[in-house]
């Protein structure tokens, strides 16, 4: 891989003068195909911090089967929550067309574990790169999120073989696997080198203490609502707290890579969670005037 771009490290060829009038965007794709690296838990921070910041973005889950954006986000977000699925052909297509049709500035993508050959038909079928380049003006961040086994590796070196420098590269090592320098087998890889020089940008993300963790996830709660919950105490609040603020530290080194350069909008953000509520409300009348149906006419006159 050869970097054009010399004068920005960690932006690759993605980064190229617009072919077209539209305004930039940025997608950021979280990966790391093998289960339990602690992917899905860098999403839903970074989303939690896009919040935060009033920076707006829209999520796409591709898990089916374990939906966690939805699950945490999905009672006051709603709106900005989408659904694709990267398993079989056509039903990741409107990633596509959402992409180049939408304003918003930020999409979030998930990748489900073992969808590494499916993405990668994907890609290829569509030349996924090059049309969000040339015809949507998108830069691509690809977030790998890895562990310590040797798996780790060997699926971040098939990512690059197959974005070569289409994409911006962000390395992730969960601490919850272990201090940073127990990486050994990425650490002392060649390939680990070779992407340093070509401008990858390597983050930490810290480990949460499990009984904090556990805490949210067996509430489902967002990062913020673990720290206002009514059964939150002062030791899982302080805990929450100061991981996501350690989190946001870490992650720095790539805010421009994760769209954080870009302008806040302070109703953005404050839209989704009223039309959540009128999408609920809506809901709950319409079960209540299906249930008002379903009964006997006599409960009904009684």
């Amino acid at each position: 891989m050869t970097r054009k771009n010399k004068e920005q490290p960690g932006m690759s060829n993605n980064t190229s003068s617009n072919t077209n009038s539209k305004p930039q965007k940025r997608l950021i794709i979280i990966t790391g195909d093998k289960g339990g690296v602690g992917k899905s838990t860098f999403a839903r921070a970074i989303f939690q911090l896009y919040i935060n910041k009033h920076l707006p973005c829209v999520a796409y889950e591709a898990d089916l089967r374990n939906p966690q954006i939805e699950r945490y986000f999905q009672k006051d977000y709603r709106p900005i929550i989408r659904y694709i699925d990267i398993f079989h052909r056509g039903g990741a297509d409107d990633l596509l067309i959402n992409l180049d049709e939408s304003d918003c500035p930020i999409t979030l993508l998930d990748l489900p574990a073992q969808s590494g050959g499916f993405f990668e038909s994907y890609v290829k079928e569509l030349a996924f790169f090059e049309v969000l380049k040339t015809e949507i003006n998108c830069r691509v961040t690809m977030v790998s999120v890895i562990s310590r086994v040797l798996d780790s590796i060997n699926v971040l070196e098939k990512l690059r073989e197959l974005c070569k420098d289409q994409v911006d590269y962000i390395v992730v090592k969960n601490l919850f696997h272990g201090e940073e320098e127990k990486f050994e087998r990425y650490n002392d890889s060649s390939l680990r080198q070779n992407m340093l020089a070509e401008g990858l940008i390597e983050l930490v993300m810290p480990d949460l203490f499990y009984k904090s963790y556990d805490f949210i996830d067996r509430h489902a709660l967002t990062f913020n609502e673990g720290q206002t919950h009514r059964e939150t105490n002062i030791v899982i609040k302080s805990r929450i707290k100061s991981w996501l603020a350690e989190f946001e530290a870490q992650i720095k080194p790539a805010f421009n890579l994760l769209g954080f350069d870009i302008q806040p909008d302070d109703c953005y953000y404050p839209a989704v969670v009223e039309k959540s509520k009128e999408l609920r409300e809506n809901e709950e009348k319409e079960k209540a005037k299906n249930q008002d149906a379903n009964l006997p006419s006599e409960d009904i006159a009684g």
